[in-house]
């Protein structure tokens, strides 16, 4: 099972970086009151893999921009191999013929320098009929449903709007039970746990969340909350709200929540060999949360 260590150290040599990365977990509800540069990692200790996620994007407003131009200057010395959308990819109603509003143009210089786009269906994205199929269709994407292997990290993608369908829970659970690599993280538009304006979907947690622990999930990544959530670890599990890309509401917290901030930014997931490490990061390209997530139950931060 998957732990979660709250501090994190990367040692950085002085001389040539000036300073440490060290974390800061935000407790608060509102705007983060600390924060600090999103650093490069050292020649010495690159990740094996980068990936971005942003949730909630489907505006097309200054704000998304200004998220998606964040991304593109967090990769532009090492490019994020992946962009993952979390849903709710075109307002109102999914249309697909937005997609270039939305996606495509935002997101273009993140997608030139090489990043795969990998997406998942939001409740707007369904709300006409046929428009999820042919989201699927213009994004590039499997299914409604489905898993992608980086490297060492399996994502498992879902579709929340259709929670109770029996395919999906077959092949939901047919799927974790066959995963080899180290990492397993889930994306699902519906979080499972949340203290934001919406709340957590019971369906979701009811459904879903046994699967995620009794097959080793340590990550799972959600949106439709338009701001930022970390859980502690939950049975071994770790659950990130990640939708204020292009609009925020009010985040509060509960007895699950380690940090929650309502804040336009996106996330920052960096894949090693030992651990995740995620970051949250304003569209100024600061970190306001940071957390790593090791392999076991006996990971522990490293020495200061």
């Amino acid at each position: 099972m998957a732990a979660v260590v709250l501090v994190v150290t990367i040692g950085l040599a002085a001389g040539l970086y000036g300073r440490q990365i060290r974390s800061f977990v935000s407790h608060v509800t509102g705007s983060p009151t600390k924060t600090w540069p999103l650093e490069p990692f050292p020649p010495d200790a690159q990740p094996d893999l980068r990936v971005a996620v942003a949730g909630d994007v489907g505006y097309a407003n200054s704000r998304e921009r200004r998220t998606a131009d964040a991304i593109a200057n967090a990769g532009r010395t090492d490019p994020y191999d992946a962009l993952l959308l979390l849903g709710d990819n075109v307002y109102p109603s999914g249309d697909p013929e937005q997609l270039p509003e939305t996606v495509f143009e935002p997101f273009r210089e993140v997608l030139d320098t090489g990043a795969e786009l990998l997406a998942i269906l939001g409740n707007h994205d369904v709300k006409t009929s046929g428009a999820a199929d042919r989201q699927i269709a213009a994004l590039g994407l499997p299914g409604r449903w489905y898993a992608r292997q980086l490297g060492e990290l399996t994502l498992i993608a879902l579709d929340s709007t259709d929670i109770q369908n029996p395919q999906q829970l077959a092949w939901l659970d047919r799927t974790l039970a066959t995963v080899t690599t180290t990492w397993k993280v889930v994306a699902l538009h519906h979080p499972p746990y949340s203290a934001g304006y919406q709340g957590s979907s019971m369906e979701a947690r009811d459904t879903f969340s046994p699967l995620f622990e009794r097959y080793g999930v340590q990550l799972v990544l959600s949106g439709h909350e338009h701001d930022y959530q970390r859980s502690k670890p939950l049975n071994g599990v770790t659950y990130v709200v990640s939708g204020g890309a292009a609009d925020t509401r009010r985040t509060g917290s509960d007895d699950f929540t380690a940090a929650s901030g309502s804040w336009h930014h996106f996330v920052d997931l960096s894949v090693f060999a030992d651990h995740l490490l995620l970051r949250a990061v304003n569209q100024s390209g600061r970190v306001f949360d940071e957390v790593s997530i090791g392999t076991g139950a006996a990971s522990k931060p490293p020495a200061p």
